[in-house]
């Protein structure tokens, strides 16, 4: 198995047993928007300013090729405000350009060799494919190791546990008394005068909360 992205892991994490976000969640969607253009900026693909302003600064690289379709919709020539990216994606009438993200990172996944084939459609007769529930331990541990316990902090698990806060999954793998310790030691991290960069991954994600909150508001009503 390859090392996995912040996106591809989050993806893992949150798509259902048949292999698709959940219905009833739009923040699922907007949270995976969000870590790929957490992604890109750690890649130094883009940059954004104190007005959250996304600017395109170098070319995708090709083992990134599942953020391609993300990629694309910023790469329009000059600069996007990181709420209107998001609203892209959210609040359209037709889910394409979601699709279209969700697709290429099921192809990396499956080239990844991170998830099997299932029975998918509202009738089953449809095929899709599901994380392995090993490959979902594996990550849930390793969230576990570094931050409710003494392991070395990365930015790749801190931005993972974010996501999945805002997505409303951590509730899914880990027990009420984890979520409050997980919650707190990112509070600590965010009032914590040491770890410069890590502070920056956070200001990045509480800086698009209110564009998730808005967006989706907006996805709900349509």
């Amino acid at each position: 198995m390859r090392d996995l992205s912040i996106t591809q892991e989050y993806m893992i994490c949150t798509v259902n047993n048949k292999g698709a976000l959940p219905a009833a969640n739009p923040k699922a969607g907007v949270c995976l928007v969000v870590g790929g253009l957490l992604e890109l900026q750690l890649e130094q693909c883009i940059s954004m300013d104190d007005k959250k302003v996304v600017t395109v600064c170098a070319e995708l690289p090709e083992r990134m090729f599942y953020l391609k379709p993300l990629y694309d919709v910023i790469h329009q020539g000059k600069p996007m405000k990181a709420q209107k990216i998001v609203e892209t994606y959210v609040s359209s009438f037709t889910s394409k350009k979601l699709n279209m993200l969700l697709d290429a990172l099921m192809e990396s996944l499956k080239a990844a060799d991170v998830v099997e084939p299932v029975k998918a459609g509202l009738f089953g007769n449809k095929e899709g494919y599901a994380p392995k529930k090993e490959v979902i331990t594996g990550i849930i541990e390793k969230i576990r190791a570094e931050l409710l316990e003494d392991g070395e902090l990365s930015e790749d698990i801190l931005a993972l546990t974010i996501l999945l806060d805002k997505s409303g999954q951590l509730k899914e793998y880990f027990s009420k008394f984890e979520q409050k310790e997980l919650k707190g030691k990112l509070n600590a991290i965010r009032k914590s005068k040491t770890g410069t960069t890590v502070k920056d991954l956070l200001w990045y994600i509480d800086s698009l909360d209110a564009s998730i909150m808005i967006s989706t508001m907006i996805s709900s009503t349509m």
